[in-house]
């Protein structure tokens, strides 16, 4: 789906095993950016976000946090993913940070 964060358009998708997936969660799939572990979905970060400044600040920071997963992020059935700005957010945030955009 469609919506507005902080006045600019993003792609979002409420993490979900049983609903029917927008084309674009699909082709992550495809492609193997995202992938399921159990009930939590695996999301590989630096794929989302194409931005190599992005990806090397991120990496920066997981190194100096002593964190070597390789840029995954995980979601909870329930949440949403942003795929715009590689967040995922809760339930809670997305009601108060996000407008869905009827398409």
């Amino acid at each position: 789906m469609k919506a507005l964060y902080k006045g600019e358009l993003v792609n979002v998708w409420e993490v979900s095993k049983s609903e029917q997936q927008p084309e674009w969660i699909v082709d992550l799939f495809n492609n193997h950016y995202l992938t399921w572990y159990d009930d939590q979905l695996k999301i590989l970060a630096s794929a989302i976000n194409l931005s190599s400044v992005r990806n090397i600040k991120q990496g920066l920071l997981d190194s100096l946090e002593g964190n070597y997963a390789g840029g995954y992020k995980m979601a909870s059935i329930g949440e949403f993913f942003d795929a715009t700005n590689g967040r995922v957010v809760s339930k809670k945030k997305f009601t108060t940070q996000y407008t869905i955009i009827n398409e």
